[in-house]
């Protein structure tokens, strides 16, 4: 390996090693993520949409004071009649359910409590395993509506739908609730849920509807269902809004709202592996608010949650909205055809323009993540899985890295020569260069050989399968024979915790001891070994496997069985090609 493969592949790691840091959380959190999000123009005469923190200033704070006490002289001003007898009735939560999902609702603002995951489950503070809540038993609840100047968020509704356990069996089942105002006129939200479905359907249903400005609310945003207090671990959540031609992505760095206006189909929120999107019936003239509240602190660095709301004007007695709140598998986002599936590899910040990254690192995200799940449906193993993406990928890169290892190869016959000219011309280094090319004509080597380009061409696969191993919730909780004490292929691997000696770990190296990791840098010291022969590179020899060890430690266990595999695999093609050569 000579000096320019070495370097370009530092290079290449300390980016990947920057770019996974607290150091880099910080810095993109604070400085980047202020300028990330520009909005399309709207179509009706409003106020411009800023992202930079001139648009989030001093005025924010008192702005949101001013929109709670908007919202409670909205609820005094309700003409929604109301007795003593019903003001003091006990809020009941109804339940609906079918294979896919579990939901609350209950009888005050008829709102959304609880949407749970019936096919995933999480870990409790109890150290119980127990279903995933989308909305985590929050005060605030969902589906929130406003009909013109009255919010209907603290306004007893009546269930009139008989059970209070409703389950889908073959056909679609519903929760019908009704408020009465003054005048007799009733205001009715009807949540429905067919079998085998992530979609929960709403209809808002008044007579004098047509008109009027509706606004639905999904105040509580979307609960994050991995939970750790860890800075480097912390899960960012994003929101997403389509308009019928693209997915627009938004993560805000501190507390603020946002507007848009324009066509948009739906609007939604992401957590590591879950979604949830309100959406329009159709591509209609809407507008969009999305309010930051903040989540977790890390010191200066934060995690924010949304609360989403899209209004529109009322074309008919009866308005329909579906919210879809259920996983990002990526089977399950693409068959809906309203481009769910964009949310699951985004490309946000600087890293956009970077190769224009946003146009073809998605793809390639997706395509490795298709083909993944295509190999475990012939194997049934993700560890085997990997081990075949290994394959393949130095099957594809063979030529050129057989060709490196032979030029690397007389690199190393000819550096007693080269060392000699160095040696002979060391006050002369333009006679020296002269020399040193002359004999790589005369030898047959390539000076600019293509030692790095294997490597280049493998690391857009390794960076979409470190990606994808930490988002797609297809290999969460995947397990392997080949290393059974790995309990998650996404996760890092544990074989040792440190926990309780050092809370904190070792400063870079993490707090978890991995055996794969060991066994990757015991790789890459016998390949430098083998490969290195200049003295003045002897030091990398030692730097490099100490320099993969720390790095890898906290990486996907899925990951670092692909790269310790790929390091297994190049060893013994280098072994193979020294015993030829003695031959």
């Amino acid at each position: 390996m000579n000096k320019n493969t070495v370097a370009a592949f530092l290079l290449i790691l300390v980016s990947v090693m920057f770019f996974t840091s607290p150091t880099y959380n910080k810095f993109y959190t604070e400085k980047i993520l202020k300028k990330e999000y520009v909005p399309p123009q709207p179509k009706t005469v409003s106020e411009p949409v800023q992202t930079e923190e001139k648009a989030i200033n001093e005025d924010v704070k008192n702005d949101i004071k001013e929109t709670s006490a908007e919202k409670e002289e909205l609820r005094e001003s309700t003409d929604i009649s109301l007795d003593s007898s019903e003001t003091d009735v006990q809020t009941d939560t109804i339940w609906i359910e079918n294979d896919k999902i579990r939901v609350g609702v209950q009888t005050t603002g008829a709102l959304i409590v609880s949407i749970q995951m019936k096919e995933y489950t999480t870990i409790d503070q109890n150290r119980q395993n127990t279903l995933i809540d989308l909305l985590g038993k929050t005060e605030s609840g969902a589906a929130q509506i406003t009909i013109g100047n009255k919010s209907y968020d603290k306004i007893p509704f009546r269930y009139v739908s008989g059970e209070k356990r409703v389950v889908v069996n073959n056909k679609t089942r519903s929760l019908e609730f009704e408020c009465e105002d003054n005048n007799g006129n009733l205001t009715k939200k009807i949540f429905e849920l067919s079998k085998e479905s992530y979609f929960i359907n709403l209809s808002i249903v008044k007579n004098s509807l047509p008109g009027e400005r509706i606004r639905l609310g999904w105040d509580c945003g979307i609960v994050e269902s991995e939970k750790t207090q860890k800075r480097n671990q912390a899960e960012r959540k994003l929101v997403h809004f389509y308009n019928g031609d693209n997915v627009q992505h938004l993560q805000m760095k501190k507390i603020g709202v946002e507007e848009t206006t324009g066509q948009y189909k739906w609007l939604g929120v992401t957590s590591k592996y879950f979604f949830i999107a309100i959406n329009n019936d159709s591509l209609i003239d809407s507008d969009l608010k999305i309010t930051s509240i903040e989540e977790q602190s890390f010191g200066k660095m934060k995690t924010f949650n949304y609360a989403l709301e899209m209004s529109k004007i009322a074309e008919k007695q009866r308005e329909s909205y579906s919210i879809y709140a259920g996983p990002t598998k990526i089977g399950e986002l693409k068959k809906h055809k309203v481009k769910y599936e964009k949310v699951l590899f985004p490309v946000i910040g600087w890293t956009k323009v970077f190769l224009w990254a946003d146009r073809w690192f998605p793809i390639l995200a997706e395509w490795t993540l298709l083909l993944l799940i295509a190999i475990q449906k012939i194997v049934k193993d993700y560890g085997v899985v990997i081990i075949i993406l290994t394959i393949v990928t130095r099957v594809v890169t063979y030529p050129m890295t057989h060709s490196s290892m032979k030029s690397m190869e007389k690199m190393k016959d000819i550096q007693p020569k080269v060392e000699k000219i160095r040696n002979k011309h060391k006050n002369n280094p333009q006679k020296m260069n002269e020399e040193i090319m002359a004999l790589y004509k005369k030898e047959g080597v390539n000076p600019l050989n293509p030692g790095c380009l294997p490597i280049f061409l493998q690391m857009p696969v390794f960076i979409a399968l470190f990606v994808v191993l930490r988002k797609a919730i297809e290999i969460r909780g995947a397990r392997t024979f080949l290393i059974p004490w790995v309990k998650d292929l996404s996760q890092p691997e544990v074989l040792i915790s440190l926990e309780s000696i050092l809370p904190n770990g070792l400063p870079m190296y993490g707090s978890n001891v991995a055996l794969l990791p060991i066994i990757m840098a015991l790789l890459t010291f016998f390949q430098q070994k083998m490969t290195i022969k200049d003295p003045n590179q002897q030091m990398m020899i030692y730097f490099m496997p100490i320099f993969m060890l720390v790095l890898f430690n906290s990486f996907p266990s899925g990951l670092v069985l692909y790269w310790t595999f790929s390091s297994a695999v190049q060893l013994v093609q280098q072994i193979i090609m020294e015993r030829a050569k003695k031959v």
